[in-house]
């Protein structure tokens, strides 16, 4: 008697490119997509913007006060630049 050989069949998942529970493999279509970094092509540097400044924030226990919003909302009403919104943030702070 000669050895029959059984062909292998192939879910329609697993075909369609899923991954079944008993063959759980790594799968590119299961690999989360990253977000690109924002990096400035003047200065080489990294830039973070105000949601990702503000969750780091919040990790080291710093939270925007109520006036500090109003600053940043003004400035970017205003259409202030960097600079601007900098030496704002400074005047806010001097005494006297």
């Amino acid at each position: 008697m000669a050895a029959r050989r059984s062909a292998r069949r192939v879910s329609p998942k697993k075909a369609a490119g899923h991954a079944t529970r008993r063959d759980s493999c790594y799968l590119e279509v299961m690999a989360k997509q990253k977000k690109p970094i924002a990096k400035s092509t003047k200065t080489g540097r990294f830039v973070i913007g105000s949601s990702g400044f503000g969750k780091i924030s919040a990790v080291e226990g710093i939270r925007m006060t109520a006036a500090m919003k109003k600053r940043a909302g003004d400035a970017r009403a205003k259409g202030l630049t960097a600079e601007e919104f900098r030496s704002t943030i400074i005047r806010s702070h001097r005494k006297g």
